[in-house]
């Protein structure tokens, strides 16, 4: 794509986005004890939007038994949250941005813990699990959102069951790739079955360590575009390789200081703990554009468009994928500290963002809402 083209509308499975520079799915939590957006998430998406994003992919939104541990997390399982959504939805939909809501279920990494490990499920979970998925897709299409994107990356529920690493199952939900696909098929079916034409995003892995090969990883493209799906968002990683799915600096000190666990350790122990912490988590290369290797040779086998994110902050990175035949990049850490970073690009003020990529600001998610710290590490409050 032309540099002159970089910020015009584009549309990707039924929506016309502002431009193909989308805000990727971030774990704002913002939201009240029931799950619904507060005014401080409402401010977030309206900086987001008045600074000229393509459009907004939500953080997870869940069902109440597949919820995070985050007491702030969001939830749409209930008609009586879906008004507080509308309202929120209507005041970014002034400025013109499209707004996906990311469905999600944590599994085993979630509120029930093991009880949601894909190995110990019974059918009778599988099926409320399914059902929960299509009931989250109805009610966001009341309250107004553009889209729905199911969150089938980073080893949460529908993650599980896909990838040959968590998924040990020898029934009709396991062993082969078609079995292992079987829960999103029923999923898109039973979505489609009620709303045939609302556009639905799949956020995948392009790459697992010991999981998933890049085989594999096409043939469920395959299968997602053959379910339905309208389009393709190409991550990576599992949540116990959390530095796989985001790369850059491991924030040791912001671990020692709000990490559960971590901070609760005598200041020596923190020491002997720093150096093997740092060497086990330590992230691999490529930090910049690390998935879109993974997600041109998905391109190259699925007719729907593909989006990119992971690593992706600077003009000429958004640029380079576009090129390489991105529909959409999608961008996280960057929009935190500078929500305003595309309007600042289109006018060209700089070309570079910011983001020191020093992900403090994942570690804060340990004890409040998402925002950046830049570096710094704030003392636990109380």
């Amino acid at each position: 794509m032309a540099k002159k083209d970089l910020f015009s509308p584009t549309e990707i499975g039924g929506i016309r986005f502002k431009n193909p520079v989308l805000r990727a799915a971030t774990g704002e939590f913002a939201f009240d004890e029931k799950g619904r957006p507060t005014e401080n998430l409402v401010r977030m998406y309206e900086n987001l939007a008045k600074g000229e994003v393509g459009g907004i992919i939500t953080g997870l939104i869940t069902s109440a038994d597949g919820r995070s541990t985050h007491a702030n997390s969001a939830m749409l399982d209930e008609d009586a949250s879906i008004a507080s959504y509308r309202q929120m939805l209507e005041r970014v939909h002034e400025y013109g941005t499209p707004v996906i809501a990311q469905l999600a279920h944590f599994g085993c990494h979630g509120a029930e813990g093991k009880r949601f490990a894909v190995g110990h499920l019974k059918e009778d979970d599988i099926e409320r699990i399914i059902a929960d998925f299509v009931k989250m897709a109805i009610k966001a299409e009341k309250a107004g959102f553009d889209g729905v994107e199911l969150h089938c990356a980073h080893g949460y529920m529908l993650s599980e069951f896909l990838s040959t690493r968590t998924n040990k199952r020898k029934d009709q939900w396991g062993g082969s790739s078609e079995n292992r696909f079987r829960i999103v098929d029923e999923i898109m079916e039973r979505i489609r079955a009620v709303l045939p034409d609302y556009p639905i995003f799949v956020k995948m892995n392009g790459s697992e360590k010991d999981g998933l090969t890049i085989s594999e990883v096409v043939e469920n493209a395959k299968r997602f575009e053959k379910a339905g799906v309208d389009a393709l968002e190409i991550s990576c990683g599992l949540q116990s390789e959390p530095f796989m799915i985001i790369r850059g600096k491991v924030p040791f000190d912001m671990m020692c200081e709000h990490y559960p666990g971590v901070r609760d350790m005598p200041g020596f122990a923190q020491n002997l703990l720093k150096p093997m912490l740092e060497k086990k988590m330590a992230a691999p290369e490529p930090i910049r554009e690390y998935n879109l290797e993974a997600a041109k040779e998905i391109k190259k086998n699925v007719s729907i468009p593909v989006i990119a994110v992971g690593g992706i902050h600077d003009l000429h990175e958004i640029e380079e994928a576009l090129d390489a035949g991105m529909d959409a990049v999608s961008m996280c850490r960057p929009l935190i500290l500078e929500p305003n970073l595309v309007k600042k690009y289109k006018e060209g003020k700089q070309t570079e963002a910011k983001c020191l990529e020093c992900n403090h600001c994942i570690i804060g998610l340990c004890t409040g809402s998402v925002k950046c710290h830049y570096g710094k590490v704030p003392k636990r409050e109380g």
